[in-house]
Order: structure tokens, then C-alpha cells, then sequence
């Protein structure tokens, strides 16, 4: 049994490993192949099944690359890219829990979102990420 630990940490010593790409690889190839499940035409099906096959199958060679320079780079193109669609779907989130109480504008100048009580009348708002002011009526 010894043996067979050392051999299997043998072989992944310098290889890249999981990070948030591979992450995201898994979760998708495992929610495309649960949707296979519920379509019931052959050829969409097995489309929608080969693809979640394919997310699984690069996230299985990103993690035994031995080549890491090149995962990191790739995961460095992705987390820009992944940050920009989660802060987009809580702003939503955000947005649609405070719906009755809060307006969200976009500062003119720096374009930070700003959050406003919903209050009738004419109201100036100040950014405080750049300390523009602005005037904008609430109905």
C-alpha cells in the first residue's frame, strides 16, 4: 500500500492541479449532462451530452498538464471574464430584491453604480467613488 502512495504521488508531483477554470469546466460538463437527460430527441440530446463530455474531458487534461506556465495564463484570461458575469448577477440580484425601496443609476462620470431610496421629488446625488453630482427626478 506504501508503494502504491508514493507511485500516485510520483506521478502528480509538478503537474498544474484545480483552480477556478476547472472549477467551472466540471460544474458545466456535470449541468449539461443532467440536461441530456430531459431531452428526449436522440441527435440534441446527444449533442448537448458530447459537449458536457468534451468540459469534462479538458478539465481532466488541464489538471495532469505538466505545461503549468500555460493553465495559469489561461486562468488568468478567465477570471477577468468570470468576475464581470458574477458581479453582473448580483447587481441583478441586488437590484431585484431592492426594487420597491431603491433605484440604482450609473454615475456619468466614472460609471460606478449607485443606489438611491426611492423617494418622489428632485434629488442630487453624489458619487462617492469620485465625488461627482448630479441631478436626477424620481416619479
Amino acid at each position: 500500500m506504501q508503494n502504491f502512495l508514493y507511485k500516485l504521488q510520483e506521478f502528480f508531483r509538478g503537474r498544474y492541479g484545480f483552480d477556478e477554470l476547472n472549477g467551472t469546466l466540471l460544474v458545466l460538463s456535470i449541468i449539461l449532462n443532467l440536461v441530456s437527460r430531459f431531452i428526449f430527441s436522440f441527435w440534441p440530446r446527444m449533442i448537448v451530452s458530447i459537449i458536457g463530455f468534451i468540459f469534462f474531458i479538458v478539465c481532466i487534461f488541464r489538471i495532469l498538464s505538466r505545461n503549468c506556465y500555460q493553465r495559469e495564463k489561461e486562468n488568468n484570461v478567465y477570471k477577468p471574464v468570470y468576475t464581470k458575469v458574477r458581479d453582473f448577477f448580483k447587481l441583478t440580484y441586488k437590484k431585484f430584491k431592492d426594487g420597491r425601496t431603491h433605484r440604482y443609476y450609473k454615475c456619468p462620470a466614472c460609471k460606478a453604480q449607485l443606489r438611491v431610496k426611492n423617494v418622489k421629488g428632485e434629488h442630487t446625488i453624489r458619487c462617492p467613488k469620485c465625488g461627482y453630482q448630479f441631478k436626477k427626478k424620481i416619479r
